[in-house]
């Protein structure tokens, strides 16, 4: 009788669990559903001793992935969903110890018995169908993934070959990764793109939103650039961080200190979206910021000013109107069509 009502009361809260493959008893805190959809969440911290990655579905099942290696760490959980709801992107790291030094006795004072371990980052991708990682790449820094719109593509930053003992910065690359192929190809000129940061397509494939670390606006260190994949060729739009390109193509989501603000990819219509609802904005703003699959509505992850209090909301974009929909739960990382599967 406890156990029932126990559970009754995680269901309700919002935390939900399941069980992993190695019958370790798994939650997605605060995880949510939404029709005909598939969500991914993941810890806000990308570190996965905190939380849970998972695959929630519209009628509430989740299915957890299981990492090869651990998340790169970033200003946001490193992972995305393809739109075709087929693979999942995550920048991994990988850690080796060094091999100890046998030290004689009389230099046992000065020797370094555990020489620093070192290190090599891959992109991972995670096939749903197969419930299989393959790794790509071998280097020192692997920034956020970017699906393309069709799906066969995945766009990253990259820095650095091992070996690597501290985190190198050289060598940087925008990089393209075609599944069909599994070629990476870099962007010519792309250099000054910040690899903490995320980026976004257009919806024709064409243009990478990104953000460009070089300089600092008024609000924050950072400029909103779109970038031609073909040329490398930049055009700055907007100060700010952290862009979203939406379905339709008709507004890029982005961040600008606390806020969420959206601009039209010519430069022009800035505005926020919770101008309407105020209340909303004492909380700061945390990346990713997720569009709806129709291009509609956003899904706004907060954590509270001064705190680690962490809530997700919903904001329609033709309304302004904005509800919650989690509270201290896990941070949602994607939004994309159900396939049924």
């Amino acid at each position: 009788m406890r156990t029932r009502y126990l559970m009754a009361f995680l269901l309700t809260t919002g935390i939900c669990f399941s069980q992993a493959p190695n019958k370790k008893a798994v939650g997605c805190i605060g995880c949510f559903s939404e029709p005909q959809s598939t969500l991914l969440f993941s810890p806000l911290s990308g570190d996965t001793d905190f939380g849970d990655v998972a695959l929630v579905t519209p009628d509430g099942k989740f299915i957890v992935l299981q990492l090869p290696g651990r998340l790169e760490f970033h200003n946001s959980s490193p992972l995305a969903i393809s739109p075709t709801e087929d693979r999942v992107g995550a920048s991994l790291r990988f850690q080796f110890l060094g091999e100890r030094v046998n030290c004689g006795s009389s230099e046992e004072r000065w020797c370094d018995q555990y020489p620093k371990s070192t290190y090599k980052s891959v992109m991972g991708v995670y096939s749903v169908q197969d419930k299989t990682w393959k790794q790509y790449g071998d280097f020192c820094q692997v920034g956020l993934a970017a699906f393309s719109p069709d799906g066969k593509k995945l766009a990253f930053k990259v820095s650095g070959s091992p070996p690597c003992s501290t985190d190198a910065d050289a060598n940087k690359k925008l990089m393209i990764l075609d599944f069909e192929t599994g070629q990476m190809t870099p962007v010519p000129g792309a250099e000054s793109i910040d690899y903490v940061y995320r980026l976004s397509w257009s919806p024709d494939g064409k243009f990478l939103a990104a953000t460009d670390g070089r300089g600092c606006g008024k609000s924050v260190c950072g400029h909103i650039v779109l970038v031609d994949i073909a040329t490398g060729e930049m055009k700055t739009i907007v100060e700010g961080t952290d862009p979203s390109w939406s379905s339709k193509g008709d507004w890029i989501a982005y961040s600008l200190g606390v806020q969420c603000m959206i601009i039209h990819p010519d430069g022009t219509g800035a505005r926020s979206v919770l101008e309407k609802e105020h209340k909303w904005m004492n909380y700061a703003l945390n990346a990713p910021i997720v569009w709806s699959p129709d291009g509609e509505r956003l899904l706004l992850n907060q954590q509270q000013i001064f705190g680690d209090h962490l809530r997700v909301i919903m904001v329609d974009l033709a309304t302004g109107h904005a509800v919650m929909k989690s509270k201290n739960g896990e941070v949602v990382m994607g939004w994309v069509p159900y396939s049924g599967k």
